[in-house]
């Protein structure tokens, strides 16, 4: 179950890659302070890569990839770098999931070939993420003492984007727009949701902690033991 969730996710990446490389099926410009429109040739598809990689969605589907990818590998293994590595993108995947869903789906615009991989990257990938940790596992890995370390990666994306987007005043989201919003807003929007995150960190981490204690149990009440 892993490995495939593993290889959803890396065909999500790669689809969208393709796209960006073709040029295929190219989306709409929405708003003056968003990523596009972009040039022709080499230039076109150096900028159209560069934003791909510069939105949340793509740095969560990357890492999620890799550490289910680690977990399929080395399912065994529990190393520190690892369980931080594999929380960390979860709560990414998750985020992914739930800010599109809200507040990006209901506006967006999807055609062509963006439609299969806009599914993947933010419907499959996060909801098959989450029901693969729930019905496998990894078991123990969320914990209170270790909920800080979730947290470098989603901020140094969100200094990234203020500090890219003040150099070509483009930003990925609409939420995220200081061109439209202003500084402030923005800024309270990002503190919002980190605010928010943390209550999904609690939330991973009781339930971590529930399904712990459930097979611990069932280990010590099961026949022979």
């Amino acid at each position: 179950m892993v490995g495939v969730v593993a290889l959803v996710a890396w065909t999500g990446v790669a689809l969208r890659v393709v796209l960006d490389v073709g040029n295929i099926s190219p989306g709409p410009v929405l708003d003056r302070g968003l990523f596009g429109p972009y040039h022709g040739g080499a230039l076109g598809v150096a900028q159209r890569l560069i934003d791909s990689a510069s939105y949340f969605t793509y740095w969560s589907n990357v890492l999620i990839a890799v550490a289910l990818t680690r977990v399929w590998r080395s399912p065994s293994s529990s190393s520190t770098s690892e369980r931080h590595a594999y929380t960390r993108s979860l709560l990414m995947i998750t985020l992914t999931g739930v800010l599109y869903a809200t507040l990006i789906a209901p506006s967006d615009v999807v055609t062509g070939w963006n439609i299969p991989d806009n599914l993947i990257i933010h419907y499959v990938v996060p909801v098959s993420s989450v029901l693969t940790w729930w019905f496998a596992g990894p078991r123990g890995w969320f914990r209170w003492r270790d909920s800080w370390a979730i947290y470098p990666v989603p901020l140094a994306y969100l200094v990234y984007t203020l500090v890219r987007g003040a150099l070509i005043h483009r930003y990925p989201y609409g939420f995220f727009d200081v061109v439209t919003l202003g500084y402030l807003t923005v800024v309270v929007t990002m503190l919002v949701i980190l605010v928010a995150s943390y209550a999904v960190v609690a939330l991973f981490v009781v339930l971590d902690q529930r399904h712990s204690r459930s097979s611990a149990t069932g280990s010590l009440g099961s026949p022979g033991e």
